[in-house]
């Protein structure tokens, strides 16, 4: 499969608060909107955008918010981490180092999907030894 393009679409009722919080937190541009759907990609990119949609409750349930996490490498972590901290968003983990090789740290949008955005670093001995196996 030749995929041109990843959008991911949650259904919400949220979308003003949806569209809000990834243009003005997460640099998002807006290419679409209606009174039932807005479309956003991300800040100089073709190929990776997000978009919300008012439920049709008679197609199913709409999105909880459980069980999705969206995750987004940075360049600058520690930069994000201020500049989003400085805003008053609550941070739901702060920012640390994970032994597989990230410095992370993670908010939610307003339908509760966590947002985890990292910056790759050296994994710890065991994890990199856990890498290398799988390199043979």
């Amino acid at each position: 499969m030749l995929t041109r393009r990843m959008d991911l679409t949650i259904s919400t009722n949220k979308l003003e608060q949806s569209k809000e919080f990834y243009m003005e937190y997460l640099g998002f541009q807006l290419v679409f909107e209606n009174d039932w759907y807005i479309e956003l990609l991300a800040e100089g990119s073709t190929t990776m955008g997000v978009s919300f949609v008012m439920p049709d409750l008679s197609a199913g349930e709409k999105f909880t918010g459980k069980g999705m996490i969206l995750s987004f490498e940075v360049e600058d972590v520690d930069a994000e981490y201020a500049r989003l901290k400085e805003t008053g968003i609550m941070i739901c983990e702060e920012l640390k180092d994970k032994p597989w090789g990230e410095r992370s740290f993670v908010i939610n949008d307003p339908n509760g999907v966590h947002i985890y955005l990292y910056k790759a670093i050296p994994p710890t001995p065991d994890y990199q030894e856990i890498y290398n196996s799988f390199k043979k």
